[in-house]
């Protein structure tokens, strides 16, 4: 298109030379002004022409990448929601596969049967504030607790709560319990919010880690029982 504006400003510098004799009623320069008029009024079309499509082009343009931008934003979340759940899977398959074959395990490996577990809280819990607690179901009487992180006081106590209610939350904490007893024993995971907005996504898998872990807790309780009374 440059060419173009070449090609007219050319015709126009020559128009004095070309046009030397009138036409009609109109005078030599009066000829010249006119075709310098045309030739000008030619170029100025054709430039707000190209403006024109320019400036739709530009649209054009910033709608594509606005599309381009969204569709590299839904792709990174995407391919970072396949990760979170292909490591949710494998912290899931970790603990189904990990079940003890015995009763006969060191104090650090009875800790580390429930490395899996703990971390699979921590991940669908989205917090490090949290223990797993495994109560008597008679009088509600604390047997066990893994907590997540030593140093934070979780003041909560399931006594006066009632065992049935597999999912509720206080101003502070969030409860899910394991959705049955075993041997009149039940496991309860408690989470300290870190704000009043604080929610779970996944509570059905959250119940069934918490089933999970009374089986692991109930069979070594039994197995150790059993060889004490051998």
């Amino acid at each position: 298109m440059y060419w173009i504006y070449l090609t007219i400003f050319i015709f126009i510098v020559f128009v004095p030379t070309s046009i030397n004799s009138g036409f009609y009623f109109l005078s030599a320069t009066q000829v010249q002004e006119l075709a310098i008029l045309v030739l000008g009024s030619i170029g100025f079309g054709l430039f707000l022409m190209l403006e024109k499509l320019y400036n739709k082009n530009l649209v054009e343009k910033n709608k594509i990448q606005g599309r381009v931008n969204s569709m590299s934003k839904d792709l990174k979340y995407s391919y970072s929601y396949i990760g979170e759940i292909n490591r949710k899977l494998d912290i899931l398959e970790n603990i189904a596969l990990g079940y003890p074959e015995s009763s006969k395990l060191t104090p650090q490996g009875k800790t580390e049967l429930f490395d899996d577990i703990m971390q699979a809280i921590r991940l669908f819990a989205k917090s490090n504030d949290f223990s797993l607690r495994f109560v008597q179901l008679q009088d509600y009487a604390l047997i066990k607790e893994f907590k997540n992180n030593q140093e934070i006081e979780i003041d909560f106590s399931f006594k006066g709560r009632e065992f049935g209610i597999s999912h509720f939350e206080f101003k502070n904490f969030i409860i899910i319990t394991s959705p049955r007893a075993i041997d009149n024993i039940f496991s309860y995971i408690v989470i300290k919010k870190s704000g009043a907005s604080q929610r779970i996504e996944d509570i059905e898998i959250m119940k069934t880690i918490a089933s999970q872990a009374l089986f692991v807790f109930v069979f070594m309780r039994n197995k150790r029982q059993i060889k004490c009374v051998i």
